[in-house]
């Protein structure tokens, strides 16, 4: 299996963040010639429907832990994957205070998993590292 390195993007909505809102966008763009079927498993593409991220508070490097579902899967059917056309790019936005317990202070978080799975024209999965920067941000 190929794996290449892709840059993704996570940036936190610039309003103030409260307890309750801490809104998220991720965005992926399209780097290749062709469009492909993004493997939307694991990625912020699904939602949480596992533990896509690692959350910690910046002065205690406390680990928030993950409190929303996880299933379990068997084979991905068409409707897990997401089309991209070349050089598009695709956003989505989550709350992640929908799975995580924040309070007052400053925290850093990352992508968990980093490799996000595609299949391109012939139906082949391959892989990319989904590189991210780690994340600062202040909930009030």
């Amino acid at each position: 299996m190929a794996t290449s390195k892709q840059s993704c993007a996570i940036t936190v909505s610039s309003a103030p963040l409260s307890a309750d809102q801490v809104i998220i966008n991720f965005s992926f763009q399209n780097p290749y010639l062709k469009e492909i079927e993004l493997l939307t498993w694991y990625t912020p593409f699904e939602g949480f429907l596992s533990d896509l991220f690692i959350v910690t508070r910046s002065d205690t490097g406390q680990q928030l832990s993950y409190q929303g579902p996880m299933v379990k899967r068997l084979q991905p059917q068409s409707e897990d994957y997401l089309s991209i056309l070349p050089n598009e790019v695709s956003s989505t936005s989550i709350n992640l205070s929908f799975v995580y317990a924040f309070n007052q202070g400053n925290y850093q978080l990352t992508l968990k998993d980093k490799t996000f799975y595609y299949q391109d024209g012939r139906l082949k999965r391959l892989a990319f590292i989904c590189e991210v920067p780690i994340i600062k941000f202040t909930v009030k």
